[in-house]
């Protein structure tokens, strides 16, 4: 039989008093897609569902914390926020969520290109929504995105958590969204009341300012988190295309390569590591790469899937394949990337989450037909691993020069410690 209370913990149970219920209205600020309890399907009546709202609230609260221990900050969020510590124990939320009067205003459909490999370029760049690709060319779905919504989010909690509360959602609305793809700044949100003290980045410096232990623990956190910000030159009614200009320059820098942007040799060092660990290599792509085994896009999170182009001066490279933790199908990025309204101003943000990165990493060809016809992998080095960046080159059109892979990213999009 299930506890539905954690009686081990007081803290979260005892003194809970009086209930308070606050209504707060936000508004969408940037191209919102996917988020329903079906992957890429959206509800166009109300896009915005109260248990995503909650499993981001969960998150955000989850990064002020200074839990060591995995299993006690379990116990600690679901007393909160509910869910279950064991087979034994089960706790009711005691935030009661309940999302209203949504009003969607524009909606559209997201088409592919000509060819079929990427979204046509729209509200949401290409770069950004690659998952939707095969959504719709594999699987056949019709993806809908939301650029324009208002809604309004009631919740009623006991008055003894409101500061955490009030803390949490405050931090959601500045760095988190709403849908799929909110680390790269979909579903950005902005509410008048949330953030009327937040004059700045200043302001918002202080707020995330996190006291503990900036140890890297298995979970993101903000103490010893970075925030990198730069303004906005443009006007601060149009968030979405200070957010797009913003994505495309950090797909410029992911994806920099030499001459033809399509088909030009990659000035990152993966694809030749790649060749080496497989050792497959077309007669024109020897490995030459200074760095080596080396994989620095890691640091933006896994798996990352490299597909090699075959045709003509291609052929002989590796199948397609992927990088991955052992271990685990995925780490989440602990990079946000985003734009932040506030009252009079819009900031271009970069938020780099304080996270221990895996153990290790493992190269695993993506058809299960290649892995037992093809050579065997060599194993991932821990030497590859992205913060080995002493003496790295990275790009070699823009070499690092001592800079941390990070720092690089921050000079990319033009934004500054603060």
């Amino acid at each position: 039989m299930r506890t539905l209370l954690l009686d081990s913990l007081p803290d979260f149970i005892s003194g809970e008093g009086q209930f308070i219920t606050r209504d707060f209205k936000f508004e969408l600020i940037t191209p919102m897609f996917g988020g329903d309890s079906k992957s890429w399907e959206l509800n166009l009546e109300a896009p915005v569902r109260a248990q995503s709202v909650k499993g981001q609230l969960r998150f955000w609260w989850r990064t002020m914390q200074n839990e060591t221990d995995c299993t006690e900050l379990l116990k600690k969020e679901n007393a909160l926020w509910g869910g279950e510590s064991g087979n034994d124990i089960r706790c009711k939320s005691k935030v009661i969520l309940e999302v209203k009067n949504q009003t969607v205003s524009d909606k559209n459909t997201a088409k592919l290109n000509s060819n079929g490999t990427r979204l046509q370029e729209g509200e949401i760049p290409a770069y950004v929504a690659f998952p939707v690709r095969d959504a719709i060319k594999n699987d056949k779905l019709t993806v809908y995105y939301v650029t324009k919504c208002r809604f309004t989010l009631r919740l009623s909690f006991p008055a003894v958590f409101e500061a955490d509360v009030l803390k949490t959602l405050k931090l959601w609305t500045l760095l988190g969204g709403v849908g799929a793809r909110t680390r790269r700044g979909c579903g950005s949100l902005y509410c008048e009341e949330l953030l009327s003290e937040f004059e700045g980045d200043d302001c918002i410096k202080q707020f995330i300012n996190v006291d503990g232990d900036a140890s890297q623990q298995s979970y993101c956190r903000l103490a010893g988190a970075t925030l990198a910000v730069s303004s906005s030159q443009l006007g601060h009614s149009e968030p979405d295309k200070v957010w797009k200009r913003l994505i495309n320059s950090y797909r410029d820098f992911r994806q920099s390569r030499k001459s033809d942007p399509k088909y030009g040799r990659s000035y990152w060092p993966e694809p030749d590591a790649i060749r080496r660990l497989t050792r497959y290599h077309s007669s024109m792509h020897a490995p030459t790469h200074p760095d080596g085994v080396w994989f620095p896009r890691a640091a933006f999170g896994l798996p990352i899937i490299t597909q090699f182009n075959q045709n003509i001066n291609g052929n002989g490279d590796p199948e397609p394949i992927e990088l991955k933790p052992e271990n685990a199908s995925r780490w989440p990025s602990p990079v946000i990337i985003k734009v932040i309204k506030l009252r009079s101003k819009l900031l271009n943000v970069v938020l780099l989450l304080n996270q221990e990165f895996p153990d290790g990493m493992e190269l695993k060809y993506s058809k299960a037909a290649d892995r037992t016809r093809l050579n065997l992998i060599q194993p991932v080095p821990a030497t590859a691993h992205p913060d080995n960046y002493s003496g790295k080159t990275m790009r070699t059109n823009d070499p690092l020069k001592g800079r941390s892979v990070h720092k690089a990213l921050f000079d990319a999009l033009g934004v500054k410690v603060i």
